[in-house]
């Protein structure tokens, strides 16, 4: 065990270089790295093996990044139906990967599998960033999720890389209650969860808590609820942006700008034919892993949409920015007009009510709004429904219906995640963004 630990800890040297490589360095590296998995989905894939010979595809011909554009891509359904044996590679030994279930915040669950080896090198990735924004192996990290967070128990033995568990669905008092007896440096949680602990902690007890930094991800972190945690803890919060399917994706730097980790993924943002789009302009995100050999996903569109920005970070790095992640596909509402409103735009309006605990917001079929309403006191109920309808108004004319409810708790569901927005709504084309 503390052999492979070893070896493994072996691969730093060469992912902290990475990120301080020239523009012409990573592409050269991510070539190099996508004609590997390419070759190897090819040879070793069923799937892609057809998909490549339906389609007259000599994989040897995708040699550069744009030739990448030529593969189909690749979506959660066309997994589902060609999971196991049809997606995952063959030879591999699958008693040396783990596998974990997505969320499923979509609606589908899928099993993602991956070595052990690839595994480790997603904790290094995620420990590139902690270094950079501060992170020392003494620090004690509380996780505020579902599951506890894997723990290597041979450093702990000796005080490093100190791990906490508090449960998500502990009431935000009981979580704020164990964060003060405990007193971790940092603390890791989904921004509606450090959302709601600034809200039952307020500034006075946030200030003392005396946090390094704060962590967050799996949600949309947004400027208001970003200032607002900011405020009470009196310390930075550092988003990234990940999923199981592909771990570190982005993550900040000191400056708070949100790198593509170009070492592990290729990111594309397209418009609705599928063409890339220039940095400014907002469109779906599609993702190609460089690292998973076990189950490749190539050009794998992921359900969220971004826009890439087009200017070099201060903090040096060259890794390409990501200027916004605008939410999840089908959390955009429809206008009257057809048009679509991005969630944030109607997020803000409502987090921005300081008597509003937590709110969601749900377009229907027939284009209605239902906003449910967690209020910080019952009594001030009624002054948030009319200012949230004001506000609504003012935002979407009068056009459509909106409906405000009270309610004593919001649902999280099995994945524990927090969406602000929901639509029911279909038939999204990001020209109308």
């Amino acid at each position: 065990m503390a052999l492979n630990y070893l070896q493994h800890l072996c691969q730093w040297p060469v992912l902290y270089r990475n990120q301080w490589k020239t523009p012409g360095e990573l592409v050269a590296m991510q070539e190099r790295a996508m004609k590997r998995l390419i070759a190897h989905a090819y040879a070793r894939v069923p799937y892609y093996r057809r998909l490549f010979d339906s389609a007259g595809i000599d994989p040897t011909g995708i040699a550069s990044l744009d030739d990448l554009q030529s593969l189909p891509l690749l979506t959660k359904d066309v997994i589902l139906a060609n999971y196991p044996n049809g997606i995952l590679a063959s030879g591999m030994n699958r008693g040396e990967c783990s596998r974990r279930m997505t969320s499923g915040s979509s609606g589908k669950k899928l099993e993602v599998v991956l070595d052990y080896k690839v595994a480790m090198l997603y904790r290094l990735m995620q420990f590139r960033q902690l270094i950079d924004i501060g992170y020392q192996p003494w620090d004690t990290i509380a996780y505020v999720r579902y599951s506890p967070p894997i723990t290597s128990i041979m450093p702990q033995r000796i005080g490093l890389f100190r791990r906490s568990f508090i449960p998500l669905e502990w009431e935000p008092e009981r979580q704020a209650a164990e964060i003060v007896r405990t007193r971790p440096r940092i603390v890791n949680a989904y921004p509606s969860v450090l959302y709601l602990l600034a809200k039952t902690l307020g500034r006075e007890d946030g200030s003392r808590l005396d946090f390094k930094f704060l962590m967050s991800n799996s949600e949309l972190l947004t400027a208001h609820a970003r200032e607002y945690i900011e405020d009470v803890f009196r310390c930075k919060v550092y988003d990234d942006y990940s999923c199981l399917e592909f771990s570190a994706i982005a993550f900040e730097c000191r400056m708070q700008n949100l790198h593509v980790a170009a070492d592990n993924v290729i990111l594309e943002v397209l418009d609705e034919s599928g063409n890339r789009l220039p940095a400014g302009e907002p469109g779906r995100i599609v993702l190609t892993s460089l690292n998973n050999y076990s189950m490749p996903y190539i050009r794998y569109e992921i359900g969220d949409v971004g826009v890439l920005s087009g200017e070099e970070c201060p903090c040096g790095r060259c890794f390409p920015v990501l200027k916004a992640i605008v939410g999840r596909c089908d959390d955009f509402l429809v206008l009257p007009s057809g048009q679509l409103l991005d969630p944030q735009t109607v997020v803000f309006q409502i987090e921005t009510i300081p008597e509003v605990r937590e709110f969601r917001v749900v377009q229907q079929e027939d284009r209605s709004l239902t906003v449910n309403i967690v209020p910080q006191s019952t009594d001030e109920f009624q002054k948030i429904r009319e200012e949230i309808r004001a506000k609504l108004h003012a935002l979407l004319g009068g056009g459509i219906p909106v409906e405000v409810i009270e309610a004593r708790s919001l649902d999280r569901g099995s994945t524990g995640k927090h969406r602000s927005v929901l639509s029911q709504t279909h038939g999204i084309r990001w020209s109308d963004v």
